[in-house]
Order: structure tokens, then sequence, then C-alpha cells
């Protein structure tokens, strides 16, 4: 586990409440209950006085702020580890765009859990934006450094709305697989059983698809935009 759920309100002592209240709702997350979450019912499991706990956290949502901040940096822990340096920026993003849903998959508890709310504009603050942000951050990067790979002409504007392209609709594969939706319409609609996401083996494929259409949609573009260019350059009078 990349987070320790498993210990109990014996395994903490004085001065360790904040500690012991973030492992105690994190078990609740991994148990699929983190709608249930309470200040008050935390209290009582830790072994402390609900103003004890209002000590740390305001209120639930600061509570899950916290704990989201913690699982976000699980979520950048894992990427670390799963992904190799790479002198080839469309390997790295194929294989960032893969440790994405293979972090759904070996944490599926704590991956519902990080989208299944908005984090406040007004919640923002560095330290937040630099835990949550720091994937994705990591994707413009290797975007830009494909572009500059193919020297390709592109601005900040369209760096930031391939990147937002590509980490959307990954999301979106991986929401599809993980819940199951997409087999029970390949099901009804008699499509082909290779299209319903059963297994990780169709998933990757589809994901490996995803980001070359992806790249070589940069390429197309950039080249359209050359084309067009030199058809203006040569009709002007």
């Amino acid at each position: 586990m990349l987070i320790d759920t498993h210990k109990t309100s014996a395994n903490y002592h004085h001065g360790n409440v904040k500690e012991a209240l973030l492992i105690a709702a994190q078990s609740h997350i991994e148990n699929n209950e983190g709608e249930m979450i309470s200040l008050r019912a935390l209290s009582k499991e830790v072994g402390v006085t609900p103003s004890a706990v209002y000590n740390h956290f305001a209120d639930k949502s600061a509570l899950i702020l916290a704990i989201k901040i913690r699982i976000f940096q699980s979520f950048n822990r894992f990427f670390a580890a799963s992904c190799k340096e790479s002198e080839s920026p469309d390997k790295a993003l194929l294989e960032m765009c893969l440790a994405y849903f293979h972090f759904s998959r070996e944490f599926p508890s704590q991956f519902r859990f990080i989208f299944s709310s908005s984090i406040p504009v007004e919640w923002s603050t560095q330290e937040v934006v630099d835990v949550s942000c720091r994937c994705i951050v990591r994707v413009r990067s290797l975007v830009f450094a494909i572009h500059k790979k193919y020297k390709l002409h592109c601005s900040e504007e369209e760096v930031v709305n391939a990147t937002l392209l590509i980490w959307s609709q990954l999301h979106g594969i991986v929401t599809l697989r993980n819940s199951g939706l997409i087999c029970a319409a390949v099901i009804h609609q008699k499509w082909p059983e290779k299209c319903g996401l059963t297994d990780n083996a169709q998933v990757e494929k589809l994901i490996k698809d995803h980001v070359q259409i992806m790249i070589n949609g940069m390429l197309n573009s950039s080249r359209g935009r050359t084309i067009i260019s030199s058809q203006i350059k040569l009709d002007a009078p």
C-alpha cells in the first residue's frame, strides 16, 4: 500500500492526533465509505474529544482537502516510480498515460476519491496546486518537448490545449474501463468483444492508440498550417 490505513487509535500518542485522524479517515476511503466521514465519528474512533479534532481541522472540508493532498502525494510518487527517464518525449508521454491507468487499478478507492469532488479555487494554496497539478504539468512539458523534437511551430495555447485533450481523453478511457459501462454497451449493441475493455491489455492498447493519434494530430496540424501558409504566399500578388 502507498498509504498505511491499517493503524488504529492504539498506535497514536499525545501530540499525533492529526495523523491518527487522517489514517482513520483514509481507512474509510479504502472501504469506499468516504461520504460517511464525519469529524465527530472520527474523534470517537481515535479516542479524543470533538474539540481536539477542531484544533487540527476547521471542518470536514478541511479534512477532505488534507486527505486529497496526501493521496496526490502518493499519486505523484507512483508516477515517479513507474515512469523511467527517457530521452524520447513520445515514450515518456505513453509511460505517464499507462501509469495513470495502472494507479486507478491498483488503488481504485484513492483514485475515485481524489476526483470525487473539485477543489475550490479559494483553497488553492501553493501546496495544493503543486501537489495536485504535478502530473499534468509534466504532461504539458512533454507535449512541448514533442513539438520541439519534430520542429513544430506552436503557441503556449496550443500546447496547453493539446495537454488538456490528452489528459481528459485518457481520464475518459480509464473511467469507462473502471465503471464497466462500456462492456455493457458492447454486449447490448453487439459490438466487437475486443472493444469491451474487459482486460488491462485492451485498455493499454487503446491508450497507446490514443497517444499515437494525439501525436499524429500535432504533426498534421503543424504541417497543415505550413501548407496553407505556403499557398497564401504563392497566391499573394
